[in-house]
């Protein structure tokens, strides 16, 4: 069943997202040497860089009050530019006491070790796993004059069967009029063929036309080799950093009849403070917008909203979005009415003409967090409970079914007087802790309405363990593989493991297949220079082939069994793999 590879790529996580960047109304000037002008220049143009991300960090923090809280891990990093400026420029000034030649994350003892939050595209015979790598910011913030990128990748020609290190995901020459567009993670992958990959990222722009400005976005770039080289990032959506902060995006790709004419769909979070959009005027607002592009991303259309909420305190967050039968699309988010405490649900809204509109907003099912409402054992953020949509887009049973996953507190809580810490009350408002199960709900009615939720994980439901960030994957045969963290194996609740629920009857029932040899603690971005100190990642990976031409699974995940944090992969194993074993 498994053809196991477990690799420490050389590339790893990062999350150190400048998009998080609010209004700001004094900028230092941004000095920019233009061609033929020395390497002098060039250096003054990455302390420049440095400094204007520090001065928009700084600013973000009164601009977003209470909804920093809902940031993703990769625009929260840009919060922390402001205070971690002078590190940043400090090594900058220092930067040829590391060995250029060095791998990204052995160029400092000190930072660029910290590699997670995993997403996979797979078509055919290519793979790309693609992940947030605070190595990859060393290595271009290092490099004088270089956007920079928290983004890197590894690509597999084998159907997932190995994977080599591709290094960091370089925006490439900004275009006319940008200084820089740098790239901040919160990576996802998709494809529509062997031939056409795409990843999706945090961005920002420093624009010096007309004048000097800073546009926050999401990026998309494509590869036409298979995922091996990606072209340069184009801003699918870009707003002034004055009053908006684009966050966690989430994308999702259609083939067409020509190459050139995939449909990529993209969803994120527009944490506005502008005060002046409707229906929030006079309050900040926060909304899922999608966008899409008919021509393989060269342009995207206007951004429409899918939720909404009004106010410093509700808010939206962790969109997702999927490709169904035909022309069905499907957007799906996580509500907060009241804000960061209970209540919370999921909802869902469908489109049947590949988005150019959507129905109306139905709700899936209310949530129950999981630790503290925001962290969990071991000090890290797990506030965005929703983790997996899937269609299955099989020719089985469950063809058209929409499947949901999310992690949930629910089944088992108890006091604790530290869940309770400043502005937090704990889980449900109360200073108790809720354990995670991992919990799952389908829809046979194209989403109108949906099964009650049932618990994946299998350990007794008493047991005082946690299980958090499934992804959920449909094979080609409609089989349902949702991967999760999964504590089970330490009645501490410390010892992390990654466990795969597997249902062969459409969510009916499940059976659960230990994926890790060696458990591991939590590893934060406390030991990394650059990584904010609540940080272990928000999503982990589970893909099925786009293409529908293999059978199984490819899995990944951040893994922290060495001590620091790096991403490793393994495959589910289908038919042709094991014919291709036999052949040879």
């Amino acid at each position: 069943m498994w053809r196991s590879v477990r690799v420490r790529n050389s590339k790893l996580l990062v999350v150190l997202g400048l998009a998080a960047l609010a209004t700001v109304t004094v900028l230092n000037p941004l000095r920019l040497a233009s061609q033929g002008q020395s390497v002098q220049d060039d250096i003054q143009k990455t302390l420049d860089h440095l400094d204007w991300a520090a001065d928009y960090s700084v600013k973000v923090r009164d601009n977003l009050a209470g909804l920093k809280e809902f940031i993703s891990s990769g625009g929260l990093q840009a919060i922390d530019m402001g205070d971690k400026a002078e590190v940043f420029k400090g090594a900058f000034r220092n930067r040829f006491a590391s060995d250029p030649n060095a791998p990204e994350d052995f160029l400092s003892q000190m930072a660029g070790m910290t590699q997670s939050e995993t997403s996979i595209g797979w078509c055919g015979d290519n793979a790309v796993i693609g992940f947030n790598d605070s190595g990859s910011f060393v290595k271009t913030m290092l490099t004088p004059a270089s956007s920079f990128s928290f983004n890197g990748y590894a690509h597999s020609r084998d159907a997932g069967r190995t994977f080599t290190d591709m290094g960091a995901l370089l925006s490439g020459p900004p275009p006319t009029g940008v200084a820089f567009r740098d790239l901040y993670g919160d990576p996802v992958l998709g494809c529509s063929r062997e031939s056409n990959f795409y990843y999706a990222s945090l961005a920002q722009d420093f624009r010096i036309i007309p004048t000097l400005s800073v546009f926050n976005g999401i990026s998309v770039s494509a590869s036409y080799d298979g995922g091996r080289t990606f072209g340069p990032a184009i801003m699918a959506a870009a707003k002034s950093a004055n009053t908006h902060l684009l966050d966690k995006p989430w994308m999702a790709v259609a083939p067409s009849g020509l190459s050139a004419s995939d449909v990529i769909h993209v969803t994120y979070t527009d944490f506005d403070s502008s005060r002046t959009t409707p229906p929030c005027i006079g309050q900040p607002r926060t909304a899922i917008e999608y966008v899409r592009s008919l021509d393989g991303g060269l342009t995207w259309s206007p951004p429409m909203t899918m939720g909404v909420q009004c106010g410093s305190a509700p808010a939206v967050q962790g969109s997702q979005v999927r490709v169904g039968v035909g022309s069905d699309v499907y957007v799906a988010w996580e509500n907060y009415p009241t804000g960061i405490v209970n209540p919370r649900d999921i909802r869902l809204r469908k489109s049947t003409n590949s988005g150019a509109t959507f129905g109306p907003e139905v709700v899936v099912s209310s949530v129950t967090p999981i630790g503290t409402g925001r962290l969990t054992r071991g000090r890290f953020r797990t506030f965005i409970d929703l983790q997996g949509l899937a269609i299955d887009t099989s020719d089985g049973k469950g063809g058209g079914n929409v499947y949901i996953t999310w992690h949930d507190g629910r089944n088992l809580k108890r006091p604790d007087a530290f869940a309770s810490q400043g502005p937090f009350l704990g889980c449900e408002n109360m200073p108790r802790y809720c354990f995670g199960d991992i919990l799952f709900s389908s829809s046979t009615d194209g989403g109108a309405t949906w099964s009650p939720p049932t618990r994946i994980n299998k350990d007794a439901i008493n047991s005082p363990v946690d299980q958090f960030f499934p992804s959920i994957a449909v094979d080609k045969k409609g089989d349902l593989n949702v991967l999760y963290y999964d504590r089970s194996k330490d009645p501490r609740n410390l010892l992390i493991d990654v466990f795969l629920g597997i249902s062969e009857n459409r969510g009916a029932t499940w059976s659960n297949v230990r994926v890790t040899t060696n458990s591991f603690v939590p590893v934060t971005g406390w030991q990394d220079s650059i990584v904010n100190d609540e940080y272990m990642g928000d999503y982990i990976a589970a893909a099925a082939d786009a293409t529908r031409k293999r059978d199984g699974v490819i899995l990944s995940w951040g893994d922290n069994s060495l001590g620091d944090a790096n991403v490793v992969f393994t495959k589910k194993v289908g038919d042709e793999d094991n014919q291709e074993k036999n052949d040879h």
